[in-house]
């Protein structure tokens, strides 16, 4: 394949190899299915994606590779394209954790019939985190890639029972400490700017609001970096 996955994608491929079907919703440029299939870690795959410009260029690639019978195209929006049971996997990368809530939530019937579900979210990884946790899904690990500055989450969940026994565990992570990553030091570093950067801003302002940020982010803050010391 003459585009090599970026370290993002490295990390989610390696999370669904082993399986004979798999979806990648919203796929954009077909490069993970394309992948998957070349490296023959699948068997078959559906390329989904719900605007019709990314859809044509991921066909043009499936085509250039000669998979067109190993891997469909369809236009549609998150889950409403496959049908329940259709897949042993699916991805969700490159998209916002609450959007990842919506869609999941919108195909329930797909969602609960598919063992398996690689979730990538772009941002509010904790607001997915306590979503799974309050629907019977179970992160069964935990992933992290580096892009850049930037560290990206990936989480491999299949049905089940889960409960966050550290409040921590939605920011960073489930089971964040016993996994100790080694890119997990990085993660936290990355949150602490981010937090920063709201204290920042917010530090001498009179306004309700202005002051709880500023109380809130001192205090995550100084929890991270208590993280840090045990890492």
């Amino acid at each position: 394949m003459n585009n090599k996955l970026s370290p993002r994608l490295k990390v989610i491929a390696d999370c669904v190899a082993g399986v004979k079907t798999m979806a990648d919703i919203g796929t954009d440029h077909g490069y993970l299915p394309v992948s998957l299939v070349e490296k023959n870690l699948v068997s078959t795959a559906i390329a989904s994606d719900t605007n019709e410009k990314p859809l044509a260029k991921a066909k043009k690639i499936i085509k250039e590779h000669g998979f067109e019978k190993r891997i469909e195209t369809r236009l549609g929006s998150g889950l409403s394209v496959l049908k329940p049971g259709e897949v042993e996997v699916f991805v969700m990368a490159g998209m916002g954790g609450l959007l990842i809530c919506d869609l999941l939530e919108a195909e329930r019937d797909v969602a609960k019939k598919t063992p398996r579900m690689i979730l990538q979210p772009m941002n509010n990884q904790a607001a997915l985190r306590r979503y799974l946790e309050g629907n019977h899904y179970k992160i069964i690990s935990e992933e992290l890639a580096r892009e850049d500055e930037r560290i990206y989450e990936v989480m491999v969940v299949e049905h089940g029972i889960m409960v966050f026994n550290n409040p921590l565990e939605y920011d960073l992570g489930y089971h964040f400490m016993q996994n100790k990553h080694p890119l997990l030091k990085d993660l936290i570093n990355r949150k602490i700017s981010l937090e920063e950067n709201i204290v920042k801003n917010t530090r001498g302002k009179e306004t309700p609001f202005a002051k709880k940020q500023f109380g809130d982010s001192s205090r995550y803050i100084q929890k991270l970096n208590e993280v840090k010391k045990c890492l």
